[in-house]
């Protein structure tokens, strides 16, 4: 039965014509009215439907939006029939005058105990005019006699635990519109609202509990329960149902006879002018009402928290276990916190809850953990302690564990001696206790004299030191030999892999049985310095493996001065002459000497020139005009050269002598002027990689080198880079080189050059590793039919278990090489996948969905004709990093492939038009675009993208903040022509998660910081071309700021005074370049390496 009422609170019935009711018939708070059964309209104040009819008191009193809030009614959102079941429930308060529960005296006198006899009454007394049962009869004796028995033994908590089981089965009695709460949740709501109070019983009603006995308290009920029946059964016979109501909703005065009928009331609730103790005291009542008051703004908090808390049930349904939550003390507060505790405890999958904090925070923490436990040490000592015991569980020996943790104590104040640490830890966990408390003892301090104070202070270096002779020790001899080799190197200069591992193994410093041995070991000693964080990584390829690192200040001092102790390096040298030449070289030259001193004393110096076994010129331009014959007397003179690398270099040709290098082993004429004839004649046997071609192709370029004509004798060979087969005799000869690892190669559109590069291929199918294959580029769209039989008589067996990258540019007029070269996809482990002018549609790529194991794939320029391009479900499962370039297509769909994809690059991509699904790849967490025009707003709906580059985007400052609010973006990379303006501003609210910003283009002069703009943001790194860094202000509003570091000439004055006055004293680099670079010119400029950090992936 459903009642729709609105009061009208402005007037003189603001209070319900029930309340005034109620108020003017006190006696009736203690009896049950008849169902009347007729339709009330009362004058004025309430508004009710025609067609409804006032229910008994004892029925669910159905109020919908009845706003009664000085009588303590529910206002709940969305009316529904639990709103006046509340109602009702106080309703009831106000007619009971037994107590049928036999509550003792300590409860009955306490709204508690109220609530809960209404509760009792709604549920179990019989109707109106109903005899009462047997059962009833004999319940209510029972309760009578262990009366004074429940006085001993009922408890707060178990009155607690029955009042919220009669509150919830009463919210819950309609089933479509109830309140669906747990029985938990009542529990925790009448804790906070009756909360356990140890109180004298008041004075009153302590004095009418001494002078009635039990006996007539029980009498006095009696009497009171038949006096009642008496007058309804009156009521019933003299007025008319309903009457009385309408008498009553009046705002007349008592009249006579109401005021009789009230003194026959109080005759029947007093004995000897004593109120009976039984009879519930109109302040208790009130007191009772002003309870649910509180239970109904309770209620709905807890409404709200388990709203809050079913939303994060469905969001864990797919996920199996308990739940671990951990918080984060910023504010040395959690607002709410035992509402949200007690919520966790309700909930049933949430094994507790954990404090992040800081030491000094860690006793306040404590309050926070449920269960009891120890908070987590949010400090970097915390983290390095966790992360120390964690490695060293299962090899930890009883009386270990302590020594760890004050090793680590002894190295607070260095993040770099702890790092150091917990890798050589990660490096070998078994560690003996003699050689920790060897290392332990050696970390104390040693006092020196203070010239500023009369304390003790300890050079840190000193802990520094002994933490990296910890480390360097542990290491193999050889790889001891090979990490001191990097002192050669400048400090923070990026060291590319490969030279790396060429130069360690013809060094000697990496000896096998054979060079292939070699490389594999000297691949695991680089691997094995990354790890133990001697050497950072700088360049991480999409397959994960480090391209490139970088040696850090403190490695790079130590281990300079333990390499020159050791003579591998020469004092006379600096760093940008030693990296040049072999070690233990002797060569006399000064360190203010150019490197074209070197070359015009190579007649001078034979005998010592002649022993040098590395010559690595990269960048050097100091070929040119005359200088050429450098190259002829190179070839002369230093005939034990293994390891010539000519890169980068302005030599355009190379000479005839160059074979009398016999014992050369690694030959790198990349990116050089060389003619493509000058490597046809050449023969050295025990050549094993000749690196020719362009890194970056260039348009129209034919400066390809041709493979030597009797390439079939270099049996050592395993690395034939970018070369042009000039017949189909040479590819034949390739297929004979059996240790071939990598091979790229430009062959044409030909019948005979592409059956012997099949061949060739089939030949090597169990040792190749890398396969680039370069065909003409044409407008022309490729077969779709196979390639005939003469074709692929020779290809018998493809490249199955080695072969890890692929990369195929242009098309055939018979074929398309890619079908033929995954054709037996079960068996291949590709992960690597490049394609340019393939020219391929959809479907062509379906021979690609069924590759297992490719993590990256490009499709450069016209790679892909269609306009749309779909990853459908369940396909690229294992696809982390996406190239696209071109601008014909328009739409890239995810439909449910590619879930794993971390990385998107768009080049030169100004026809797509959208992404549809990007938004749904759960790992996507890096966006790169190069030379596009405002492709930012393809990703506005990516909410964890955490690292953006720009490159050629030429952004205008209202681009740029089309995504400075992402959430997640924690790294910004500005390269050339990234925006427009010259000026970039951070302003308020923009950027809120980015700690790390990248500037390398010279347009950009300025950047300003606003108030609340990337508040943790920690280290900026700016590299400039024009002599001096341009204008960097607002960094004292950047409250995270750790460190700057500046690629250049010169710091503004000002910029220095800045940085001294941050509160925080950031840690200023500032990398120079030498005075031989920029007197000759003969070093590529620093400026273009990369420059990013060991934790982002570049493009390999």
């Amino acid at each position: 039965m459903s009642h729709n009422a609105t009061l009208l609170r402005g007037s003189p019935y603001h209070r319900s014509p029930l309340w005034h009711w109620i108020r003017r018939k006190p006696w009736l708070l203690r009896r049950k009215l008849p169902q009347c059964g007729k339709n009330i309209v009362p004058a004025g104040a309430v508004s009710w439907s025609t067609s409804q009819q006032c229910t008994c008191l004892l029925e669910p009193f159905e109020l919908g939006t009845f706003c009664t809030t000085s009588c303590g009614s529910f206002n709940l959102p969305n009316p529904s029939p639990s709103n006046s079941k509340v109602k009702s429930a106080k309703t009831r308060l106000k007619q009971m005058d037994e107590d049928p529960l036999g509550l003792p005296e300590s409860v009955k006198d306490k709204p508690l105990g109220v609530l809960l006899q209404a509760l009792w009454q709604l549920k179990h007394k019989p109707a109106e005019g109903a005899p009462a049962t047997k059962q009833d009869l004999e319940r209510k004796e029972d309760t009578i006699r262990d009366l004074e028995r429940k006085e001993d033994t009922i408890t707060h908590e178990a009155i607690i635990k029955e009042t919220a089981k009669k509150l919830k089965g009463h919210m819950e009695e309609d089933e479509g519109k109830a309140i669906r709460l747990n029985e938990a949740h009542y529990e925790q709501i009448l804790r906070e609202v009756f909360p356990q109070v140890t109180t004298k019983k008041r004075p009153q009603i302590q004095e009418q509990a001494t002078a009635v006995s039990t006996t007539s308290t029980i009498i006095l009920v009696e009497d009171q329960i038949k006096e009642m029946i008496r007058k309804v059964l009156q009521e019933k016979s003299v007025h008319k149902p309903g009457a009385e109501l309408q008498e009553d909703k009046s705002t007349k005065k008592p009249g006579p006879a109401d005021l009789q009928e009230d003194i026959s009331v109080k005759k029947i609730d007093t004995v000897d002018g004593i109120q009976s103790q039984h009879c519930i005291p109109d302040a208790l009542i009130e007191e009772t009402i002003a309870k649910i008051r509180e239970i109904e703004c309770t209620m709905k908090d807890q409404l709200q928290i388990k709203g809050i808390m079913d939303k994060i049930e469905d969001r864990l349904m797919s996920q199996d276990g308990q739940i671990l939550v951990i918080l984060k003390l910023d504010d040395d507060w959690v607002s709410r916190w035992e509402e949200t505790k007690n919520a966790f405890s309700m909930f049933g999958r949430i094994a507790g809850a954990l404090m992040l904090t800081f030491k000094d925070n860690i006793a306040r923490a404590k309050e926070y953990c449920w269960p009891v436990r120890e908070p987590i040490d949010y400090c970097l000592l915390g983290l390095y302690r966790d992360t120390a015991l964690e490695l060293t569980k299962n090899h930890m020996l009883e009386d270990n564990p302590k020594i760890y943790l004050d090793i680590l104590d002894k190295c607070k104040q260095q993040e770099f001696c702890m790092k150091i640490f917990i890798h050589a830890l990660h490096a070998n966990p078994r560690r003996s206790h003699e050689e920790l408390s060897k290392l332990h003892k050696a970390l104390q301090p040693v006092p020196q004299a203070s010239h500023t104070s009369g304390h003790n202070s300890f050079d840190s270096n000193i802990i520094a030191k002994k933490m990296f002779m910890f480390s360097y020790s542990d290491l193999p001899k050889e790889y001891r030999s090979c990490l001191l080799y990097l002192a050669i190197f400048p400090r923070r200069q990026h060291i590319r892999r490969s030279t790396l591992i060429g130069r360690w193994v013809v060094e000697g410093l990496i000896t096998k049985q054979d060079w292939a041995s070699s490389v594999r070991h000297a691949n695991r000693c680089f691997d094995a310095l990354i790890n133990r964080w001697l050497v950072y990584p700088a360049d991480i390829g999409a397959t994960g493996q480090v391209k490139s690192c970088v040696i850090g200040d403190v490695v790079h001092g130590f281990i300079t001065k333990i390499a020159r102790k050791q003579r591998i390096i020469e004092t006379r040298l600096s760093h940008y002459l030693a990296r040049h030449f072999s070690i233990f070289n002797n060569l006399r030259i000064r360190r203010s000497d150019k490197i074209n001193r070197f070359f015009e004393k190579l007649y001078e110096e034979s005998f010592r020139v002649s022993i040098i076994k590395v010559l690595d010129l990269e960048g050097c331009k100091c070929f040119g005009g005359k200088n050429q014959r450098y190259l002829k007397d190179i070839c002369r003179t230093m005939v034990l050269l293994k390891y010539l690398s000519l890169r980068g270099t302005d030599v355009k040709q190379l000479p005839s002598e160059i074979n009398n290098l016999r014992e050369l082993e690694v030959l790198d004429i990349r990116d050089t002027h060389v003619p493509e004839s000058a490597t046809v004649n050449v023969l050295l046997l025990k050549l094993k990689r000749l690196l020719a071609g362009h890194t970056v192709p260039r348009a129209g370029s034919n400066e390809i080198s041709y493979v030597p004509e009797k390439i079939g004798k270099m049996l050592n060979m395993e690395v034939l880079s970018n070369v042009k087969a000039q017949n189909h005799q040479v590819l034949k000869d390739i297929g004979k080189l059996w240790q071939l690892r990598k091979l790229g190669v430009v062959i044409g559109d030909n019948d005979k050059l592409i059956r012997n590069l099949l061949r060739a291929i089939s030949d090597l199918h169990e040792c190749l590793k890398s396969l680039s294959i370069t065909l003409p580029m044409t407008e022309q769209e490729p077969s779709n039919e196979d390639f005939p039989s003469t074709v692929l008589q020779y290809y018998k067996q493809p490249p199955k278990l080695l072969l890890e990258s692929l990369s195929i540019t242009g098309t055939t007029k018979k074929g398309q090489l890619l079908q033929v070269l995954t054709k037996h996809n079960d068996f291949l482990q590709l992960a690597k996948i490049t394609l340019t002018g393939t020219r391929l549609k959809q479907d062509d790529l379906k021979v690609l969905n069924k590759l297992p194991n490719i993590v990256c794939l490009r499709l450069r320029d016209k790679a892909y004709i269609d306009s749309k391009l779909t990853f459908e479900n369940d396909k690229f499962k294992n696809l982390k990093c996406f190239l696209v370039e071109g601008s014909n297509m328009t739409d890239i769909l995810f439909e449910g492939g590619a879930l794993k994809l971390e990385k998107i690059t768009l080049c030169s991509t100004d026809g797509i038009q959208s992404l549809s699904g990007v938004e749904a790849l759960p790992e996507l967490k890096e966006v790169e675009l190069n030379n596009n025009n405002n492709k930012l707003s393809l990703f506005d709906k990516v909410e964890k993208v955490s690292k953006v580059t720009l490159c050629s985007t030429k952004l205008s400052e209202d681009d740029l903040k089309m995504f400075a609010k992402i959430r997640y973006m924690r790294c910004l990379v500005l390269k050339e022509k990234a925006c427009v303006e010259s000026q970039i501003k951070f302003n308020k609210d923009e950027f809120p998660s980015l700690n790390l910003l990248i500037v390398d283009s010279s347009a950009i002069t300025k950047i300003e910081f606003a108030s609340g703009s990337a508040p943790k943001l920690e280290k900026i790194i700016w590299s400039f071309t024009r002599g001096t860094v341009g204008s960097l202000s607002g960094i004292g509003n950047l409250p995270k700021l750790k460190e700057l570091e500046f690629n250049g000439e010169l710091i503004p004055v000002e910029l220095k005074e800045a940085i001294n006055k941050h509160k925080n004293k950031p840690n200023l680099i500032h990398n120079k370049p030498e005075n031989q670079y920029q007197e000759m010119g003969n070093i590529e400029e620093m400026g273009k390496a990369a420059r990013f950090p060991s934790c982002w992936k570049s493009q390999d």
